[in-house]
């Protein structure tokens, strides 16, 4: 996978190629991701194209030490998405079984490359997860996967907005410390 930094910097600089590059290294990942929460590939195209003005429009406001760009990026992707759901009144998908649903079709057949890039992260990541405690990962899907805000949870889930917050944090540090990327902000 290419550089995405160096990529966000140079499109911040109205850099058209790296742009293009950008989006050429991210766009699956995009799709998946409008298509997960807006369940209409015609929507989800949209929301794609959105996303992708909004990067070049603020690649600027990119700051490496917050996060890795990838995050950045897809966060980018899924805010687009759930403003388009409450704009239509329309709420993010309630379950995961609701999200399942086809990628683009050039994910269909991984290269060697992206096989071993998921084996590696992939892996990691959902052993973390699992280590979480059960309530720590219903409120970390709800609120990162489905999109769902601090005060939804808690008039879901019953419990204080101070203690989702802080249950959605410990989870934060505990998966950071899991994948060794330390406890930090």
């Amino acid at each position: 996978m290419p550089d995405l930094e160096k990529l966000l910097a140079y499109t911040a600089l109205a850099d058209q190629q790296a742009f293009a590059a950008l989006y050429d290294a991210t766009r699956r990942r995009g799709w998946a991701i409008c298509l997960r929460l807006l369940r209409d590939p015609a929507q989800a195209e949209d929301a794609l194209q959105d996303a992708y003005v909004k990067i070049w429009h603020q690649a600027a406001s990119y700051r490496p030490a917050q996060g890795a760009a990838e995050a950045w990026l897809a966060t980018v992707v899924r805010n687009t998405c759930l403003d388009k759901l409450r704009a239509k009144g329309r709420e993010p998908v309630e379950s995961l079984d609701a999200m399942e649903v086809p990628l683009d079709p050039a994910d269909a057949a991984p290269g060697p490359e992206q096989l071993l890039e998921r084996s590696l992260s992939h892996g990691s990541l959902e052993r973390c997860f699992d280590d979480l405690k059960p309530q720590q990962q219903e409120l970390l899907t709800r609120s990162y996967v489905m999109g769902m805000s601090h005060a939804e949870l808690a008039k879901l889930s019953g419990m204080a907005l101070g203690t989702v917050k802080t249950v959605i944090r410990r989870a934060i540090l505990a998966l950071r410390a899991c994948l060794g990327e330390g406890v930090g902000s």
